[in-house]
């Protein structure tokens, strides 16, 4: 491993921290600082876990520039609001200045800095006609695509509707190939699906499979 100093914005969310004591279980020399506003419920509780595992954890907000200081060799872009429904019922405003605006600034550190950049982006950006589109049939243990058997691929048309939190990552997605193709930067896009695991705090519009889990085990409603 190359890399000395590894930033993950939203370092104390679910994907943010788990990458980042899994980047210090296997390189312990390296050095990983976890950024986050901790503005989700829940996410103060991740802090003992990343000091424990020897992550260092910074305070601050991807929207705001100034915040985002330091010197780092690659920068694993986390942070986002993760909803779907962001910004349905009220202003998109929060939603658009944490995915795009603070996307835009995780850039601007690694252009000023020519670090590697990981944006973690999601299937979200996929346009919903096309998808309600395709035929599928349902299997013992799954539902699978008729004519895309290793399912959706990236070559997928982007043209049509896709919701505003979809919207702001896929313009996220179009600026940092652009940084990468101007600045000459190193850039990695992850199109995440429906993601679950250990310490995540499932709520109603994102991160349902947890909730449904934690509702089965302390018998609420589901």
């Amino acid at each position: 491993m190359s890399y000395k100093n590894i930033l993950v914005t939203g370092g104390a969310g679910f994907v943010g921290s788990n990458i980042a004591i899994k980047f210090k279980e296997h390189f312990p020399n390296i050095i990983v600082t976890a950024f986050d506003n901790l503005s989700r419920v829940g996410s103060e509780l991740t802090l003992p876990r990343l000091l424990e595992h020897g992550v260092t954890f910074r305070h601050g907000d991807v929207r705001k520039r100034e915040d985002l200081t330091g010197t780092f060799d690659c920068i694993i872009e986390c942070s986002a609001e993760p909803s779907v429904m962001a910004g349905v019922t009220t202003s998109p405003q929060y939603l658009i200045q944490t995915n795009l605006v603070g996307a835009m600034n995780c850039f601007e550190l690694a252009r000023e800095q020519h670090a590697d950049v990981v944006f973690l982006s999601t299937s979200r950006v996929y346009p919903v006609s096309p998808l309600n589109d395709l035929r599928f049939h349902e299997t013992e243990t799954r539902f699978e695509l008729d004519q895309m058997k290793n399912g959706i691929s990236t070559d997928f048309p982007l043209n049509g509707l896709r919701s505003l939190y979809g919207a702001t990552k896929l313009a996220a997605e179009l600026l940092i190939m652009e940084y990468a193709a101007n600045y000459h930067l190193h850039a990695v896009i992850d199109r995440f699906g429906v993601i679950a695991g250990p310490w995540q705090m499932g709520k109603v519009d994102q991160g349902i499979l947890a909730r449904w889990v934690a509702h089965h085990v302390f018998k609420k409603p589901l």
